[in-house]
């Protein structure tokens, strides 16, 4: 866990980031990652990927995608063209990858970023894993999945539960890696510490709702509710990696542990 205070308003703002992954109850492997440390401004890189192509091409695709978001991003980050510039270096590296080696040639991730400074904050996504905002009476989810199934229920073929059952539902349409481009999504906002962020793979949302999410945020928080999000979706049959980075604020001198 990462904590940073931050000074300002008097009682100021501490800002505290909690991670886990699971490799599930199906998979030999756990092709899932996730980083979480600070940056200039009292601030934070947080991203979880999911690795595509299967195993060891799987886990060096979101191995090498986070690493390179890290380099790429650095310490001193203002605005979203970093963090997006960051997201298409790291398609540029595992696709040229691809192409050098024979056993590693198509491999891909999903890479979702955020960077949450106490007053601001920057998501750059690609792929099916997540990023929600966690408020006291309701979660607003902050991305949109880059699946087949999800593209027709955005064009109206399919209602949101037969897009959650669709048998096209894991069939991505946009990944890191596979080809040289590939299209970001970039939001920035205000965050005024109000509420967490949670960003998790589809390891989870395969398995929970968001109903299922939001109500387990209502009584727990840090590696508690975490921890209890894992456990529930190994309880519903695990079938995937499950990934969870979670980033709380809250008002006053509060200390990491």
């Amino acid at each position: 866990m990462w904590t940073v205070k931050t000074p300002g308003g008097g009682a100021g703002i501490t800002l505290r980031t909690f991670g886990r992954s699971h490799r599930g109850l199906k998979r030999p492997n756990n092709e899932d990652a996730y980083l979480m440390r600070p940056v200039a401004g009292d601030g934070y890189l947080v991203a979880v990927a999911d690795g595509v192509g299967g195993g060891p091409a799987g886990q060096e695709a979101s191995r090498m995608a986070l690493e390179t978001l890290d380099d790429a991003v650095g310490l001193e980050i203002r605005d979203i063209a970093r963090l997006a510039s960051a997201v298409s270096a790291a398609n540029r590296r595992i696709h040229e990858s691809g192409q050098r080696d024979d056993a590693l040639n198509g491999m891909g991730t999903t890479l979702t970023s955020a960077v949450i400074f106490p007053n601001r904050l920057l998501v750059a996504h690609v792929g099916d894993s997540r990023a929600y905002h966690l408020l006291d009476d309701h979660l607003v989810r902050l991305t949109v999945d880059h699946s087949l199934a999800a593209e027709m229920e955005r064009a109206g073929g399919l209602t949101p539960e037969e897009a959650e059952h669709h048998p096209n539902k894991n069939v991505l349409t946009r990944v890191i890696g596979p080809f040289d481009r590939v299209r970001i999504d970039v939001a920035e906002q205000a965050w005024d510490g109000s509420g967490r962020l949670l960003l998790c793979t589809d390891g989870l949302t395969a398995v929970l709702s968001d109903d299922d999410i939001f109500l387990a945020s209502q009584s727990l928080s840090g590696y508690a509710l975490i921890d209890r999000l894992i456990q529930t979706a190994l309880e519903r049959g695990g079938p995937d990696n499950i990934t969870v980075v979670l980033v709380e604020s809250e008002a006053g001198d509060g200390h990491g542990g």
